[in-house]
């Protein structure tokens, strides 16, 4: 038992820096997806037939398809052209995959705004584009904002399949010292803790976030 305490305390300085790779690739990964995720559902709802196609497919593709299949297809399936690194492949691959997800989101939350908006809207000389930035999207963004936390916590949890293309985040660090320690399911289970704790703390943020609206409303 004392042997199993030193390793488990010994090995967690770098189950942390796995976990500050994780929270990088997170952060990165967040703030791209939700950034394109907002161009692919302005495609989607274009009357341009070429751009709503484009991003139909787009998102029919990437939410019907696994992500670790797009993960080793970034990281392995375009060598002719380009060898990427390890974590290029998994900020692409999380991006592009879960910025199909929050489209859908934004989409149905801009749907669900009432038409008269729009007319309003337009009646106080307000064209497309200052309809979008001031009426809809301020509103659509608060409509959206569960099923888009729900996303940004999956990036959190998917950024561990990173670890399959070689990226030394928190996932490859506790297999490599389960490996070198014979030492599987305590090890695992630490770094389980630890990424509990973060989705926890993002979670606890979107509460802060919705209170706040909430009381600003």
């Amino acid at each position: 038992m004392n042997n199993l305490s030193e390793i488990l305390i010994n090995s967690l300085p770098y189950l942390l820096e796995g976990a500050v790779f994780t929270i990088v690739i997170s952060l990165v990964s967040i703030f791209g997806a939700l950034i394109f995720g907002l161009v692919v559902a302005l495609c989607r709802m274009s009357s341009n037939k070429f751009l709503s196609g484009i991003a139909k497919g787009y998102i029919s593709f990437f939410r019907g398809t696994p992500l670790l299949i797009q993960l080793l297809i970034l990281y392995n399936g375009f060598t002719f052209i380009y060898v990427p690194e390890g974590w290029q492949a998994a900020l692409a691959g999380l991006i592009l995959h879960f910025s199909a997800y929050i489209a859908e989101s934004y989409r149905g939350a801009i749907q669900s705004i009432e038409k008269g908006q729009w007319e309003a809207a337009f009646s106080l000389g307000m064209n497309r584009y200052l309809t979008y930035k001031e009426v809809i999207l301020p509103q659509a963004w608060r409509i959206s904002i569960p099923s888009v936390w729900n996303s940004l916590i999956d990036i959190v949890k998917a950024s561990s399949l990173a670890s399959v293309i070689t990226v030394p985040e928190l996932t490859l660090a506790a297999d490599q010292i389960s490996a070198s320690q014979l030492i599987v399911l305590p090890v695992l289970l630490e770094a389980a803790v630890i990424y509990w704790i973060l989705t926890s703390l993002l979670d606890g943020l979107r509460v802060l976030l919705e209170k706040r609206i909430r009381i600003s409303q």
